[in-house]
């Protein structure tokens, strides 16, 4: 008689935690996820949707892979197209750079609390991770030394780094992401799903070694999340590499459209990160200003806030409440922290009441 046919399954996956069932309520206001608060612009929406009622839907892309959006993005970024790979969403890249670095028995370290996703997909491919801890006393510096030492210790294949991190929305000071890249053996990861509100620009390091990618997201600045549309920026011979582990007919024809169309109208977008930015700064001035709140420096669309006291019973009250989703920090010793990203000014607004009524001992 065959084996259950869940046996066949990578143990790893097996001893991972279920999927769980996950659906939002339209009606909540959304500040959990770090999703842009205003929508891709109306009559861009349009622009893109005629391009789409030009060409045949009964068709393959033309290209095996998204030629067209890895030239618009290779003169974006003022690279060549050769070093710019496209996939269904950052989400979907990140395994693909950490799977086509790592395997069984090898080493992986990176910061800690950050994008958790690493860690799993690190995990799967069998190879063993490394955290070494971010001290919010100092602000969540980015430990350099700690983290070539480890690096060194146990011979790491991969160093990760999300810059600006997540959830801490803490930017790395440029030198200090050059010193992992260049004093260490390890291949690294960088993740700049939220460059864009930080301002930081990755490009002379990709231009200085090759030993580095960066990792790219339609779905924050640009208001596309909806859209899954990311990229990764590499050496020409290491993009040369990934491509080979790309799917096939990599985007839909609405997602590259739609990613060319942002890029054509970037200072529109522009506009709209300056909005949130200074949107980000007035709700951590309002934050701060609340009784035991500490809210730590972002160069993100999100904020870290430490809570003088346990924060899963406010999450809960906020959303039963007021609607209101925010994320707790999900990290073993971060229970008074919550993550809560820059909405619209009035879910913003009443999101300090609640919080401010919370302190004060009244029902939120």
């Amino acid at each position: 008689m065959p084996r259950p046919g869940v046996e066949f399954i990578n143990p790893t996956i097996r001893a991972s935690a279920a999927t769980v069932v996950h659906q939002i309520n339209p009606a909540l206001r959304r500040l959990q996820w770090n999703e842009n608060p205003y929508d891709f612009p109306a009559d861009l929406k349009e622009e893109v949707l005629q391009q789409l009622g030009q060409i045949p839907w009964s068709r393959y892309p033309l290209g095996l892979r998204a030629y067209d959006l890895m030239e618009a993005l290779g003169a974006f970024h003022h690279v060549d197209a050769g070093q710019v790979v496209v996939g269904n969403g950052s989400s979907d890249l990140l395994p693909l750079v950490i799977g086509a670095v790592l395997s069984a028995g090898d080493h992986m370290v990176a910061p800690t609390p950050t994008f958790q996703a690493y860690r799993r997909h690190a995990l799967i491919a069998g190879a063993t991770v490394h955290e070494i801890p971010l001290d919010s006393t100092a602000d969540f510096a980015l430990p350099v030394d700690a983290i070539l030492a480890q690096a060194r210790r146990c011979r790491a294949k991969l160093i990760v780094v999300c810059a600006p991190n997540n959830p801490t929305g803490t930017v790395y000071a440029p030198a200090d992401l050059r010193r992992i890249v260049a004093e260490s053996d390890a291949f690294v990861m960088i993740d700049a799903a939220y460059g864009e509100f930080s301002g930081q620009d990755l490009r002379p390091l990709l231009a200085e070694f090759d030993n580095v990618v960066s990792v790219h997201t339609f779905s924050k600045a640009f208001a596309l999340a909806g859209a899954r549309i990311g990229y990764v920026l590499a050496a020409p011979s290491v993009a040369a590499e990934l491509q080979k582990l790309v799917t096939a007919f990599t985007l839909s024809p609405f997602s590259e459209i739609a990613a060319r169309v942002a890029l054509r109208h970037f200072d529109r977008f522009r506009i709209g990160i300056e909005r949130i930015v200074a949107e980000r700064e007035r709700l951590a001035a309002n934050l701060a200003a609340l009784p035991g709140v500490h809210v730590f420096s972002s160069g993100t669309n999100f904020l870290f806030v430490r809570l003088p006291q346990p924060a899963a019973p406010l999450h809960n009250e906020l959303q039963r409440r007021h609607g209101l989703l925010v994320s707790t920090a999900g990290y073993p010793g971060y229970e008074n922290y919550l993550r809560i990203s820059v909405g619209a000014p009035a879910d913003n607004e009443l999101l300090v009441a609640a919080l401010a009524d919370h302190l004060a001992g009244q029902p939120v």
